[in-house]
């Protein structure tokens, strides 16, 4: 491990995260490629923590929490996942949980697969735009549950500092993903406006959840998690099991994981994710809404 960044990473967060989670990024109202470049960005701010880190095998945990929301053609999860393993991440290390269609809904579904995982401390990556909201909803949770969950954004300084210690080429192709989805993150008038109304939403819980509810189709918080699995060039969902029983807070029993294993037919061949026509999708919508049989 690299010790002075190592060092670096403990200065700033308290420890060393033992899983990252890329936060979605899907509106209905936006371009697809829009919403899927700034989660492929948070996702290579993650792989350059990890890969700066030089942490021992098998290195933290990727973790993602979007369900399959209005006009996608896939879960939100699956697509990051797809991108990251485009981008070079380890496919075991990858745990996805198609639940989620609120940042709010996002933070404990995370927190539901960390426990599971028995990865405490979790580093949240989304755009700069985003980090004090979700900052504010982890603030609004109970502190001992979200305790070890921190956020920072996709061009935090510490994920700068990270690149600048990689190979050059590796370095510049990590560099472009995170600059194309800044890019898409700034300055763009619908984003502004939807997060002045996402935290206007924050003062009014069940009100945001019913326009969330609305807008991007509903949150599925009971489904499990999966890992990644690959076949005849296909991505498949299988049901993740714990890799240790974990104690529920407040509750007498632990928690086993789901011991049966469920796959889905591959996305599309190669795993490669493919935005909806813009202004289509819809035809999805009720069509393995879980992406999971």
């Amino acid at each position: 491990m690299s010790g002075s960044f190592h060092t670096r990473v403990v200065d700033r967060l308290g420890q060393v995260p033992q899983a990252i989670a890329i936060l979605g990024k899907w509106e209905p109202f936006l371009r697809a490629d829009r919403c899927l470049e700034e989660v492929a960005a948070r996702g290579a701010g993650a792989l350059a923590l990890i890969e700066a880190l030089q942490a021992p095998t098998p290195g933290p945990y990727l973790l993602s929490a979007e369900a399959h929301l209005r006009g996608q053609p896939r879960p939100g999860c699956l697509m990051a996942a797809e991108m990251l393993v485009q981008l070079g991440a380890r496919r075991d290390r990858i745990r996805c949980c198609p639940a989620s269609n609120q940042t709010t809904v996002e933070i404990r579904v995370l927190d539901r697969m960390r426990r599971q995982l028995g990865a405490r401390p979790l580093l949240m990556l989304t755009a700069h735009y985003h980090v004090a909201r979700t900052q504010r909803l982890l603030d609004g949770e109970d502190r001992g549950r979200v305790k070890g969950m921190q956020v920072l954004a996709m061009d935090d300084p510490l994920i700068l500092e990270a690149l600048q210690r990689l190979a050059p080429a590796r370095r510049e192709q990590l560099w472009q993903v995170i600059a194309r989805g800044q890019r898409r993150a700034t300055g763009f008038a619908p984003v502004a406006i939807n997060e002045a109304v996402a935290r206007l939403g924050t003062l009014t819980p069940g009100i945001q959840r019913r326009v969330a509810n609305l807008i991007r189709g509903p949150a599925r918080q009971s489904v499990p998690m999966y890992r990644i699995v690959s076949s005849g060039g296909g991505i498949y969902l299988r049901v993740a099991e714990d890799p240790q029983p974990q104690q529920r807070e407040g509750h007498g029993e632990p928690h086993h994981g789901h011991a049966h294993r469920v796959e889905q037919p591959p996305v599309e061949p190669g795993g490669q994710a493919q935005p909806p026509p813009h202004g289509g999708g819809e035809g999805h919508r009720d069509q393995g809404r879980d992406g999971v049989t």
